[in-house]
């Protein structure tokens, strides 16, 4: 009898070591969207840059580090335009675009919707924390990510990793 457990949980193991295998090889979909842009004129889709790494700055009107990071990004964006950027709001559209007048972007800015922590979460996010930056390569896959208030350096590591020269 003891045998019999031992040849069942060893196939159970190569079971599982196989399963393992395949998931370690699989690589996940690349993450989408269609998001409207805080102004109104009309939506953004994921997919229409393709072939283009994207960079995804996820923030609220009522977070401080938000607020010190956007001058930053705003200069990159104009520095790297290998690179698109999108703003993405998870306030509502009347407080996002209120705060927006403070600052000027230099790239679109998009809602998140009614649940942003979801859209967040398919980006990496696990803990919904702001702000939130995440680059991804030319296939949309993320290769980047970071939570907290960016600085120069790791945009420039980032964008070493995912763009390749």
């Amino acid at each position: 009898m003891k045998t019999i457990v031992t040849l069942a949980n060893a196939a159970k193991l190569a079971i599982c070591a196989a399963a393992l295998q395949a998931q370690a090889w699989a690589s996940p979909p690349a993450p989408s969207f269609e998001l409207r842009q805080i102004d109104g004129s009309g939506f953004v889709r994921l997919t229409d840059f393709v072939d283009r790494p994207v960079l995804l700055n996820f923030w609220g009107s009522e977070c401080p580090p938000c607020a010190r990071e956007l001058p930053l990004l705003f200069a990159q964006a104009r520095s790297h335009p290998d690179l698109q950027f999108f703003g993405i709001a998870v306030d509502d559209r009347a407080n996002a675009s209120r705060f927006l007048m403070r600052q000027t972007p230099t790239y679109p800015q998009l809602i998140a919707g009614p649940q942003p922590e979801v859209l967040m979460r398919r980006f990496g996010n696990r803990i919904g924390a702001l702000p939130y930056t995440v680059v991804l390569n030319r296939q949309h896959r993320i290769c980047a990510s970071h939570v907290g208030e960016l600085d120069p350096a790791w945009l420039d590591a980032a964008r070493s990793a995912c763009i390749p020269h």
